[in-house]
C-alpha cells in the first residue's frame, strides 16, 4: 500500500454512525475512499481519481456529502438531483467487493481463493494510487462479517468500531427507506417478509443491532489491540471534534491539516441520542430491550 500501511474499515451495525464517521474522515486531504463512482463502475477502481475534484470543491463537497445546513450525513432518504448523485462522495461500494469475488454470505476467513484477496489488494492499490491519499478508508455493513477475511488479506490493515445504544438503532432502523426491503442476512428474508408472517417489526429491528455487535466482537475478538480503536456514537456527538481526531490519529493521518480541521468544522453533529424514547411506543421498548438486554449490559447501556 503506502507509507502510511494498509487500509482503514469502518464496522458497527446499520444506523450506529458508521456513515457520518466515514464522510468526516474522508474529509481529510491524505485520505483515499470509495466512492459512488466506484460502486457505480467497480471494475474502473482509477475513477478514484474524481475524489480529487471533490477536494478542489470544499464547499460543494459540504453541501452534497453532509445536506444544506452540514447536519445530515444521511443523504438518500429522498430524492436528489443530478448534479449532486454525478458529485464524488464516499459510498459502501458492495460492487467493488463483488467484482473482486468478495461475497457477502457468512462469517469466517474468506475468500478461499488466494486470487480474490489479490484482486482486492489491487483493487485497493489502484484507488489509493489513483486518489493520492496516503491510506484508504472503506465503510460497508457487510464488512461486519468480514472482518477475519480483511484480516487476512491486509495484514496492516486496521478497524474502527463505532457502537451506538441498540434501542436508537432500532428506532432510526425503523425509519429509513431501504430497510423494510433489504436481505437480512441471519433472517434469510426481509423485513416486509418478517411482517407477513405475522411477527414483530420492533423485534427484528432489535435482533439486528445485537446479531451485528456480536459478530463484530467476534471478528475483533482475534485482532491485535493495537489494529483495533472502539467508539461510541454518544461520545461521537457530545464531543466530536476529539473523537474523530482519535480516529484520524488511529488512521496515521495527520490530526492538525488546517484544510482537514477547517471542513471538519462545517458539520454539525445533532444529538439524537434520546429520540427513541418518545418514538417508540412503550410495548415496543419493552419488546426491544427483552431482545437487546444482555448486549445492552454487555455495552454499559443498561
Amino acid at each position: 500500500m503506502t507509507a502510511a500501511g494498509g487500509p482503514v474499515f469502518l464496522v458497527g451495525a446499520a444506523r450506529s454512525g458508521t456513515s457520518l464517521l466515514y464522510k468526516v474522515m474522508a474529509l481529510h486531504p491524505e485520505s483515499s475512499w470509495l466512492s459512488n463512482w466506484i460502486q457505480r463502475f467497480p471494475k474502473a477502481p482509477q475513477l478514484a481519481a474524481l475524489n480529487r475534484a471533490a477536494r478542489t470543491l470544499p464547499e460543494r463537497r459540504r453541501q452534497v456529502w453532509f445536506g444544506r445546513d452540514g447536519d445530515n450525513a444521511y443523504v438518500y432518504g429522498a430524492r436528489r438531483r443530478l448534479q449532486d448523485r454525478l458529485f464524488p462522495m464516499p459510498a459502501e461500494a458492495e460492487t467493488f467487493y463483488d467484482s473482486c469475488g468478495i461475497s457477502q454470505e457468512g462469517e469466517g476467513s474468506l475468500p478461499t481463493e488466494p486470487s480474490d484477496a489479490r484482486s482486492l489488494r489491487r483493487g485497493f492499490d489502484t484507488i489509493s494510487r489513483w486518489d493520492g491519499g496516503r491510506r484508504v478508508l472503506s465503510k460497508r455493513i457487510a464488512n461486519n462479517r468480514r472482518i477475519r477475511l480483511l484480516s487476512d488479506a491486509f495484514p496492516d490493515a486496521r478497524f474502527i468500531e463505532i457502537v451506538r445504544d441498540g434501542r436508537a438503532v432500532a428506532a432510526s432502523l425503523s425509519t429509513v427507506d431501504w430497510w423494510e426491503t433489504s436481505p437480512v442476512w441471519w433472517y434469510g428474508g426481509t423485513p416486509e417478509d418478517w411482517r407477513r408472517e405475522g411477527r414483530d417489526p420492533w423485534e427484528l429491528c432489535a435482533r439486528n443491532w445485537v446479531e451485528e455487535v456480536r459478530v463484530v466482537r467476534s471478528g475483533l475478538s482475534d485482532l491485535s489491540p493495537t489494529r483495533v480503536l472502539s467508539l461510541r456514537y454518544e461520545e461521537l456527538v457530545r464531543d466530536p471534534g476529539s473523537v474523530v481526531e482519535r480516529a484520524i490519529a488511529f488512521s496515521n493521518l495527520d490530526p492538525a491539516a488546517p484544510e482537514w480541521r477547517t471542513a471538519l468544522g462545517e458539520v454539525r453533529f445533532p444529538n439524537q441520542n434520546d429520540r427513541w424514547r418518545t418514538t417508540i411506543p412503550d410495548s415496543g421498548q419493552a419488546v426491544i430491550e427483552s431482545v437487546q438486554g444482555s448486549e445492552l449490559e454487555h455495552y454499559g447501556y443498561r
